[in-house]
C-alpha cells in the first residue's frame, strides 16, 4: 500500500480531500500549511508543489494535485463506497458534482474573496461586485435546486461529494458572504448530515477548527 501524505490548509478545498481520507479507512499522514500564513510559498512547500496551491497529496514518491483528481483517486483505493464503481451513470454524476464545485462555484466567490485576481484596480472592484455578487448568490442557488429531495449529492449513499459540497457550505457561513445568501435548506440538510459524521469533526478539529471559529475567513 502507497504512503499517503495530504498537504492541507484549514477551510480550503483540501478539507474534502482530508475527510475523503478519514472516511476510507487507508493510512494516511496530513500537513497543515496555512495558506493565511504564507506557509504554501515557502520553500519546504513549493518542492512538494511548485505551483504553491494546496492541496497536494504525495503518494509514495509521486504528488497528486487538485481537488477532484486526489477525491477520486482517494474513491478508487479505498474498498470503503465513496465513488460509484459499477453504475457509470453514477459515477458520471459524481464527476458532473466535482467538476461544477471546482469550475462553477469554487470560481464564483473569487469577485468577493480575490478581486485583484480578476481587476487590477481597487477602485473598480465595486463594480466587479455589481456582477460577481449576483452571480453568486444564482450558483449557490444551483447547489441547492440539484441537491433536492436528496440524502446526500448522489442520492442515498454518501460519496467523496459531500464533504467537497460542505467546504463551500462553510465558505457560505462567513460573515462577509451570509448577507449575499439566500436560504438553501436542502444543502444546509446535506451538510448537517456531513457535519453529523465522526470523520468530518476529527479532521475540523485536526485542521485546528472548531464550531466557534469555523466561519471565520
Amino acid at each position: 500500500m502507497p504512503q499517503l501524505t495530504l498537504f492541507a490548509s484549514p477551510r480550503a478545498c483540501s478539507l474534502a480531500c482530508h475527510i475523503a481520507l478519514e472516511e476510507s479507512g487507508l493510512p494516511y499522514d496530513v500537513n497543515i500549511v496555512k495558506i493565511r500564513e504564507g506557509q504554501h510559498l515557502t520553500e519546504e512547500y513549493l518542492r512538494v508543489n511548485p505551483w504553491g496551491k494546496i492541496p497536494a497529496l504525495k503518494i509514495d514518491n509521486e504528488v497528486l494535485t487538485e481537488a477532484q483528481a486526489i477525491l477520486s483517486y482517494v474513491g478508487d483505493s479505498t474498498t470503503v463506497n465513496l465513488l460509484p464503481r459499477d453504475n457509470p451513470l453514477a459515477r458520471a454524476r459524481a464527476h458532473e458534482w466535482m467538476n461544477f464545485l471546482t469550475a462553477t462555484v469554487h470560481i464564483a466567490f473569487r469577485p468577493l474573496f480575490k478581486p485583484q485576481y480578476l481587476i487590477r484596480d481597487p477602485a473598480l472592484f465595486p463594480q466587479l461586485l455589481e456582477l460577481g455578487i449576483p452571480n453568486l448568490r444564482k450558483t449557490l442557488l444551483e447547489v441547492d435546486r440539484r441537491l433536492t429531495g436528496k440524502t446526500w449529492a448522489l442520492g442515498d449513499s454518501y460519496s467523496v461529494v459531500d464533504p467537497y459540497l460542505l467546504v463551500f457550505w462553510i465558505w457560505c457561513q462567513r460573515e462577509d458572504i451570509v448577507p449575499h445568501v439566500a436560504d438553501m435548506p436542502n444543502w444546509r440538510a446535506v451538510a448537517e448530515r456531513t457535519f453529523a459524521r465522526e470523520a468530518t469533526w476529527a479532521c475540523l478539529e485536526r485542521e485546528g477548527i472548531t464550531p466557534d471559529n469555523i466561519a471565520n475567513p
